[in-house]
């Protein structure tokens, strides 16, 4: 049995929920551009230990989140495109989870310049969460 990476700080817990096949990134305090990327490293370790076709769905969550930098924008940008490079994400639905109305706002400015939003939708709770990656695939299955 191999041990899945994980990563935990005061601002950042990333890890593989087994039981569920859903990968989390959970952030806390300030949206950094640092912080941003270190969430793509983490993903991009776990999924190059398990395959990008374990992953049933994905939940960032942002609740919380006390406030977005400028720059986080543009990283998340950057390193969405070079994720998506890397691993064939195109099967997995993400939910981004959000608390309040800031939250909300900067997560839909990400949404609108990241690449494949048809598969990504802010939520505002881990049920809505979770059922929205089974909607997902219970609907990409039956278009496909």
């Amino acid at each position: 049995m191999t041990t899945l990476p994980r990563m935990d700080s005061d601002d950042l817990t990333v890890y593989f929920d087994e039981a569920t096949s859903i990968a989390w990134a959970i952030y806390r305090g300030p949206m950094t551009a640092s912080l941003t990327i270190r969430a793509y490293q983490a993903m991009a370790e776990i999924v190059s230990v398990i395959g990008a076709e374990a992953i049933y769905g994905a939940i960032f969550d942002f609740r919380e989140v006390t406030n977005f930098e400028s720059y986080t924008l543009s990283t998340v940008m950057r390193e969405s495109k070079k994720a998506n490079m890397k691993f064939d994400f195109s099967h997995v639905p993400v939910a981004l989870l959000v608390g309040s109305g800031l939250q909300e706002q900067m997560v839909r400015v990400t949404l609108k310049v990241s690449p494949q939003d048809f598969r990504k939708r802010i939520v505002r709770s881990e049920a809505e969460a979770k059922a929205f990656i089974s909607e997902w695939h219970s609907r990409d299955a039956s278009s496909g």
